[in-house]
């Protein structure tokens, strides 16, 4: 082998090698870039449900934030679309400019959805005295449906409130489980009055309730409710 064929043969395995080499980077970039619209393209219609959810809150949302929402997303369906059809030689910057872009957005829009939902949900839910709902149980008064109601819309509350972010029916969902637990605290109010509930309650305690407590109205409710002869008297 000549020297001039020897110099042409390395050349000419410089130049596949660095084919090669270019071939891994634009197919690494491809993948990259791929992975980063996959993660965008899922997460912008999540947002843009919540803040169809937020519509019906009494909350000042930005002009525009939802058209915005959608067309950030139309424009990262166009670029996966057009992806693949990208030849080898193209410049990649301008694709990975718009997905840094939509990612910046969707980091902006997040922050809002998570902040502006956690401020509703954290409002503190309808009082319902759950010592009350013990108190009377342990006197013999039925309330267990009561209970059973009250468990489960706190159950629904805090699976609401532990999302970040609201899907669809959301605030529905919320408003029915804060509407159940208001209604408990309305039926434990017509199984007792405050008054009275408050010398069961206080019965429950260590130091009991003062006999003094035990007006002839008060006995008579106790009667009504049937949980007097569970009232005992203790001497110190």
């Amino acid at each position: 082998m000549t020297l001039r064929s020897t110099i042409q043969h390395l050349r000419a395995y410089a130049d596949v090698a660095n084919d090669e080499h270019r071939v891994k980077v634009r197919t690494g970039e491809f993948a990259e870039l791929s992975a980063r619209l996959a993660s965008s393209m899922k997460e912008l219609p999540a947002l843009n449900t919540a803040l169809r959810e937020f519509a019906q809150l009494d909350v000042d949302l930005p002009p525009g934030r939802e058209q915005d929402a959608v067309q950030v997303a139309d424009s990262l369906r166009a670029l996966a679309a057009e992806l693949p059809s990208l030849g080898g030689e193209q410049n990649l910057d301008l694709a990975k400019e718009r997905v840094r872009s939509a990612e910046r957005y969707a980091s902006q829009l997040r922050a809002f959805v998570v902040d502006t939902w956690q401020a509703h949900v954290n409002q503190p839910p309808p009082a319902v005295n759950v010592d009350l709902i013990d108190a009377l149980a342990q006197g013999g008064v039925d309330v267990e449906e009561i209970r059973d109601a009250l468990e489960t819309a706190r159950a629904h509350l805090l699976a609401i409130s532990s999302r970040s972010v609201p899907d669809r029916g959301s605030v529905q969902r919320h408003r029915d489980a804060i509407e159940s637990i208001r209604r408990c605290g309305e039926q434990l109010g017509r199984v007792v009055d405050p008054d009275i509930a408050e010398g069961i309650v206080g019965s429950q305690e260590p130091s009991g309730i003062p006999l003094t407590w035990f007006t002839p109205e008060r006995l008579e409710k106790l009667r009504a409710l049937g949980i007097l002869d569970r009232f005992h008297v203790r001497l110190r």
